[in-house]
């Protein structure tokens, strides 16, 4: 068992509610946008070996 603090504990609390309020569709925004920063990178490096 671990013993917070009173400020450990309301930081916990505090993201714990930051995170319910996100919203499952702006996720699955943030993913494709990072998997879209990948593709360009990996693309990026595939071209500098070609070369």
């Amino acid at each position: 068992m671990v013993i917070l603090t009173d400020d450990e504990a309301a930081l916990i609390k505090s993201i714990l509610i930051a995170l319910r309020q996100i919203k499952v569709r702006d996720i699955d925004q943030a993913f494709v946008m990072l998997s879209k920063g990948e593709t360009a990178k990996t693309k990026r490096r595939q071209r500098r070996l070609e070369e």
